[in-house]
């Protein structure tokens, strides 16, 4: 297992994943201020991009492995189950009762066992790891691990071998998995490119921790990207983050869902929230060749229908 991410890293994860996921396109969008090249990661077999650090971390296992244990709002909850059936490990999830029922449905067709705790991050992270202690389980973090970061990161590697050069790079940030992983990538292959990271304006964990220094945890929020509901960063991707990204975009609730709106209108692709933010704040602030990570697009019907309605509006 990986004690360090690094571009080498990151490209060792390239072979070991690439039987199992899809090398998702990049959509090229020309506004007035910006390039935007964006990376479509609900394309992927779960639907997000969580699978990429799934199997990297999963398929280093040891063979007598006797399976894997996570913890998660719904994607890599869908990853790990994904993993899981690919591998031929037994899988036990531990989901909040506010993830959307969408992500819980497809995880439990993939065989996970998912175990239901109540909103809080830090509630299902302690469940999790009683259950590994309990079982015997190894635990699959959906975020706070190098092998998980060097999984995500091969999404930038594969955007700035398809696009070329990148001035501005958006992703979002709960755990800070995928922004370690792409942080790195981006800085190893374009130097000079402005690395920001995008959060919910109601979770701005990492905006106060690179004020403050330190790892900063946040109450709760309230937001509708369930996906990036973590309180504060990982402590593996805090050194990462705070080397590698230059500032942080916040974004409301409107923004997500007129980024939504946007993606169903102009490229034709389906967003969840959360997959939503790095666009969002790139339609807002993005200069010059802008590399956007939108990270996933399982997104409930009953949102979607109102996603869609906006569409039509604003068409």
């Amino acid at each position: 297992m990986s004690k360090t991410l690094s571009i080498e890293t990151i490209r060792d994860a390239v072979s070991r994943i690439a039987d199992h996921i899809v090398r998702t396109p990049v959509l090229e969008r020309q506004l007035d201020h910006c390039t935007l090249l964006i990376k479509p990661e609900g394309l992927q077999p779960i639907g997000a991009f969580k699978i990429r650090g799934a199997i990297n971390k999963m398929a280093q296992l040891p063979e007598d492995c006797p399976g894997v244990v996570a913890h998660s709002s719904g994607n890599h909850a869908q990853a790990v189950a994904r993993a899981a059936k690919l591998l031929n490990l037994p899988a036990v999830v531990v989901m909040p009762d506010n993830a959307p029922p969408l992500k819980r449905r497809r995880t439990e067709a993939d065989g996970a066992e998912v175990i239901i705790v109540g909103p809080d991050s830090d509630e299902r992270k302690h469940r999790a790891r009683e259950i590994a202690v309990e079982r015997g389980l190894v635990p699959v973090e959906p975020y706070d691990d190098l092998d998980i970061a060097a999984g995500q990161g091969t999404l930038a590697l594969e955007l700035i071998d398809d696009a070329g050069p990148i001035d501005q790079l958006f992703a979002p940030v709960s755990g800070g998995g995928v922004m370690a992983g792409c942080a790195v990538a981006v800085r190893a292959l374009c130097p000079s490119a402005e690395i920001i990271a995008v959060e919910p304006r109601v979770k701005d964990a990492l905006h106060r921790s690179l004020q403050s220094g330190v790892r900063e945890a946040v109450p709760t929020p309230e937001t509708i990207a369930d996906g990036l509901r973590v309180r504060v960063v990982g402590e593996s991707n805090w050194p990462i983050l705070k080397s590698h990204v230059d500032r942080v975009a916040l974004v409301t609730d409107e923004e997500l869902e007129s980024a939504m709106a946007w993606a169903l209108s102009e490229l034709r692709i389906v967003l969840e929230p959360s997959g939503a933010a790095a666009l969002a704040a790139a339609l807002r602030e993005g200069r010059g060749r802008v590399g956007v990570v939108c990270t996933g697009g399982n997104v409930d019907p009953e949102l979607l229908v109102r996603i869609a309605a906006q569409a039509a509006s604003d068409s």
